[in-house]
C-alpha cells in the first residue's frame, strides 16, 4: 500500500512518487554535467531530457501493461495519461535509448555512442535514488527471511489479506546499493581523460547491470513475466541478452585487434559454461527454496566469472590514439617519441636517416594497447633509440617542419 506524503485539495501526493522525481531529477542533473562537461552539444543536451522522459513514461507503462494485464481494465485506461498503475525500468531505458536516437537522427548529436554513455552513468545514480522509493509501499521484496529481521536484508511489510507483518527480503535495498556501486565503477572509468571508445561505458553498463538484474531480479515476488513463460523473468531474460550481446562485441573486437588463437575458444566455453551453470542454479533455487543462499551464491559467482571474461576482453582491446602534434609533447622528455608518433601519423612523412624508412609507421587513427609491451614493441623502442643514436650525428641535416635533431 502507497504512503501518502501529504493532499493538496483533491490532490493526492505519495511519497513514492517524491522519491522518484528526485531519482530523475539526479538522473537528469549528472546527464548535463556528465554530456556538457565532455563538450556535448547544448541543444541536444536539453533536448534529449524532455524526450526521455515522455517516452519512458509511455514504454514503461506500455511494458508494465504487457506482463500485468490483469492490473488493468483495458489497454486504454492503461495508457490514459495519470491513470493508477506501475511502470517498468526496462521501458524507461527503451525511452531513454530511443530519446537519444531522434537526436541524433535529427543531427543535433552526431556522437550517439557518447550520449548513451553519458546516460548510463547518469542512469545508475537515478536507480540508486529511485529505488528507495519501495520504502513507503510493498514492492520489490523477496522471499520471507525468519533468520535476521534487519537492512539491508530485510525490511518488514503489512501482508494485504491477513494483515500480518511479514519480514521479506529487502530486494530493492540491495538494487539500490549494486545501482550505487556500479555508479562509482562507470563513473570512475568514464571520467578519466584515458583513450576509450564511445559507447564502451554503455557496454560495460550492459554488462554489468544485466549480471546484478539477472540474480536480483530471480529473488522478488512480484517480478515480472513475459505471457508465454513464468519460469524466468523479462529482466532476468533482457539482462542475460545484454551480457551475452557485450561479450560477442567484445570478443569480436579482441579476435580482430590480435588475430584468433586457440585459446579463445576455451575462454567462450567457459563463458558458456558459467552462463550455463547460473542458468541451472535459477531452476534449482525455484525447486529448493529452503537453499537459495547457496543458490543465488553459485549463481552470482558464474555470472560474476562470466562478466570477468568480457572485461578482460574488452581490456585486450582498449587502445590508446597515438599522440599527434600536441602542445604537451614540447618541453617533455618524452618530446622524441610524440615527434616520431607525429612523424609516423603522416601520410606523407619523410624519413630521418635511410634507416629510418624501413620502421613500418602507424596509421593516424591506428593505436597500440595500453599498458602493452609486446615484442613488437620493445623491439620498435630499441630500433628507435639506435636510429636516434644514428641520426645525432647529422644534427645539420633538416628534417619536416623544419626540425632538427638537435632540437629533440
Amino acid at each position: 500500500m502507497e504512503k501518502i506524503a501529504f493532499i493538496s485539495g483533491e490532490t493526492i501526493y505519495y511519497w513514492s512518487s517524491i522519491v522518484l522525481t528526485l531519482a530523475t531529477l539526479t538522473a537528469i542533473c549528472f546527464f548535463w554535467s556528465l554530456y556538457l562537461g565532455k563538450g556535448g552539444n547544448g541543444i541536444a543536451a536539453f533536448s534529449v531530457v524532455p524526450l526521455a522522459i515522455a517516452l519512458s513514461l509511455l514504454l514503461g507503462r506500455l511494458v508494465h501493461w504487457y506482463c500485468r494485464t490483469s492490473s488493468y481494465d483495458s489497454f486504454e485506461a492503461a495508457m490514459k495519461p495519470f491513470s493508477p498503475g506501475g511502470y517498468a525500468l526496462l521501458g524507461v531505458f527503451a525511452g531513454c535509448v530511443l530519446a537519444a536516437v531522434v537526436i541524433r537522427l535529427l543531427h543535433f548529436d552526431r556522437n550517439l555512442p557518447q550520449i548513451l554513455d553519458c546516460m548510463a552513468v547518469a542512469g545508475c545514480a537515478g536507480i540508486a535514488v529511485g529505488r528507495l522509493a519501495c520504502f513507503f509501499n510493498s514492492t520489490d521484496r523477496g522471499q520471507i527471511i525468519t533468520s535476521t529481521q534487519s537492512l539491508p536484508w530485510v525490511y518488514p511489510v503489512t501482508n494485504a489479506v491477513s494483515g500480518a507483518t511479514e519480514y521479506r527480503l529487502a530486494t530493492f535495498i540491495l538494487q539500490a546499493m549494486a545501482a550505487l556501486v556500479l555508479f562509482l565503477i562507470l563513473l570512475s572509468f568514464y571520467l578519466p581523460k584515458k583513450q576509450r571508445k564511445d559507447g564502451d561505458t554503455a557496454l560495460i553498463f550492459l554488462l554489468l547491470y544485466g549480471v546484478s538484474q539477472i540474480v536480483l531480479d530471480s529473488t522478488r515476488y512480484d517480478k515480472l513475466f513475459f505471457r508465454s513463460n513464468g519460469f524466468v523473468s523479462v529482466v532476468q531474460v533482457l539482462g542475460a541478452l545484454g551480457l551475452l550481446l557485450v561479450i560477442v562485441v567484445f570478443s569480436a573486437r579482441m579476435v580482430k585487434a590480435r588475430g584468433f588463437r586457440f585459446w579463445n575458444v576455451l575462454v567462450w566455453l567457459g563463458i558458456a559454461a558459467c552462463i550455463g551453470g547460473a542458468g541451472f542454479m535459477e531452476y534449482y533455487v525455484q525447486r529448493h527454496g529452503d537453499l537459495a543462499a547457496f543458490s543465488y551464491s553459485i549463481m552470482s559467482a558464474c555470472l560474476l566469472a562470466a562478466a570477468a571474461a568480457g572485461v578482460w576482453a574488452w581490456d585486450c582491446t582498449s587502445l590508446v590514439v597515438a599522440p599527434a602534434a600536441s602542445p604537451r609533447c614540447a618541453g617533455s622528455g618524452s618530446g622524441l617519441f610524440c615527434w616520431m608518433a607525429m612523424e609516423c601519423s603522416r601520410a606523407d612523412s619523410a624519413s630521418l636517416t635511410p634507416g629510418l624508412s624501413s620502421i613500418k609507421c602507424m596509421p593516424k587513427a591506428s593505436s597500440e594497447r595500453i599498458g602493452s609491451y609486446s615484442s613488437a614493441n620493445v623491439s620498435m623502442t630499441i630500433r628507435s633509440w639506435y636510429l636516434l643514436f644514428s641520426a645525432s650525428h647529422n644534427a645539420s641535416r633538416e628534417v619536416p617542419d623544419g626540425t632538427k635533431p638537435s632540437d629533440w
